[in-house]
C-alpha cells in the first residue's frame, strides 16, 4: 500500500509540474492561461489537503502513543483512564495553540 501511495505521489508532482510549466508558456491574457490556472490552484488545493490529512494522522498516532495508548494494552480503574484522558488534554491544547500562534492568532488582542 506504501509504494501505491508513493507512486500516486510522484504522478502528482510530475502533473503538478507539467500544468506549472505549460501555465508559465501560455501566452498572457488567453483563455488557455486562465484555465490552466484553475488547473493548478486545485492541483495544489490538492496537495495541501493531503498533506494536512498526513501531518494530523501523524500527530494523531504521537497523540495516542505519549497521552494515552498505555491504557489500551494495561488494565487501568476507570477513574485513571478518566483522569489520564484530561491529562493527555494537556498536550493537545498547547499543540493546538502552538499552531495558532504560528498562524497569526494574538493572545494578547
Amino acid at each position: 500500500m506504501g509504494w501505491l501511495i508513493f507512486i500516486a505521489y510522484l504522478i502528482y508532482g510530475a502533473l503538478t509540474s507539467l500544468f506549472i510549466n505549460l501555465e508559465k508558456s501560455a501566452p498572457e491574457g488567453s483563455s488557455e492561461k486562465k484555465n490552466l490556472s484553475r488547473v493548478v490552484n486545485v492541483l495544489a488545493c490538492i496537495g495541501i489537503i493531503s498533506l494536512a490529512i498526513f501531518l494530523l494522522y501523524c500527530v494523531g498516532w504521537i497523540w495516542y502513543f505519549f497521552c494515552g495508548g498505555f491504557l489500551v494494552f494495561e488494565d487501568q480503574p476507570f477513574w485513571d483512564k478518566v483522569i489520564c484522558g484530561f491529562i493527555s488534554l494537556i498536550p493537545l491544547g498547547l499543540l493546538l495553540g502552538f499552531v495558532m500562534v504560528c498562524f497569526g492568532w494574538d493572545p494578547d488582542r
